[in-house]
């Protein structure tokens, strides 16, 4: 991986910039080379030009921007001024190649030890599976997105290629083709790697990854806390804030990156019960 490549964050620029992100940190840049050009006018051009290069490349340079710029933003009433294109925004798809019962794959992932039964008779990762699982997604975060496409297609249960496209990873094969954030690409292709080391048999792999993300606590792609938000707090992942804002979801709050999100929102349930029947997601 070259230097480049560990400074770029795709997922907040080109395609899928947040342009809050952008707008808060390129001000903090000039304030901050502003503040500088007092003490050295030479320093704080330097300081200018090295953060709009890391704005440019990454969308950001303060750490934790994805989690706050959009907050922030819309507290200030200036939301409406960072529209965002019309249409459906790109959502990551997942690798399951075939239908798989949902109480048959609970059972063989309890009984490989993937799964265990907590105190209070909810469902948790074993710390085995988890250690597992969390060594994997720190090999591969390490990647660059054109290296991860190709793990990520190696990891598929059909065959396929992959390659870096539109903001993510895009496999294609001669039977199926789908596009994964790069965040869902490490989580999804290290479970399957973990799963195949605790034993799960092949068919069901594939088809566990994206309920499994919903154990997620540490971030597939920068290794920051996982947490329960809506995407109205965060940025990145899947799709663009704005798209879904009241979507509930496991978001890093370090980068931002959406991991999970759950299938009923705050605002299909309050919609559900002002009018007495379900809401679609």
């Amino acid at each position: 991986m070259s230097l480049l490549d560990s400074v770029r964050r795709p997922e907040y620029t080109g395609e899928g910039r947040c342009w809050p992100c952008t707008a808060v940190n390129a001000f903090v840049v000039v304030v901050a080379a502003g503040v500088l050009s007092v003490l050295s006018v030479p320093v704080g051009v330097l300081a200018l030009g090295v953060g709009t290069a890391l704005v440019y490349l990454r969308g950001y340079v303060v750490p934790g921007t994805p989690a706050f710029a959009p907050r922030l933003v819309a507290s200030l009433g200036l939301q409406s001024l960072f529209p965002h294109a019309d249409g459906e925004a790109r959502r990551s798809d997942d690798l399951t190649d075939e239908e798989v019962d949902g109480e048959e794959l609970i059972v063989v992932l309890l009984e490989t030890g993937v799964l265990a039964e907590a105190p209070d008779g909810a469902l948790e990762l074993s710390a085995e599976f988890a250690e597992s699982w969390e060594r994997e997604m720190a090999a591969l975060r390490e990647w660059s997105d054109e290296e991860l496409a190709e793990i990520v297609a190696d990891a598929a249960p059909f065959e396929a290629s992959g390659e870096h496209a539109y903001g993510g990873l895009s496999i294609e094969g001669p039977t199926r083709a789908v596009w994964l954030s790069r965040v869902h690409g490490i989580a999804d292709a290290a479970a399957i790697r973990a799963l195949a080391a605790a034993g799960v048999p092949e068919r069901y792999r594939a088809y566990a990854t994206t309920p499994l993300r919903m154990f997620v606590e540490t971030c597939p792609d920068c290794g920051g806390d996982v947490v329960e938000t809506t995407r109205s707090d965060c940025c990145g992942g899947s799709g663009s804030v704005y798209d879904s804002p009241i979507d509930e979801v496991l978001a890093c709050e370090d980068c931002g990156a959406v991991v999970y999100r759950f299938d009923e929102t705050v605002d299909d349930e309050s919609a559900s019960e002002e009018e007495g029947g379900p809401q679609s997601v």
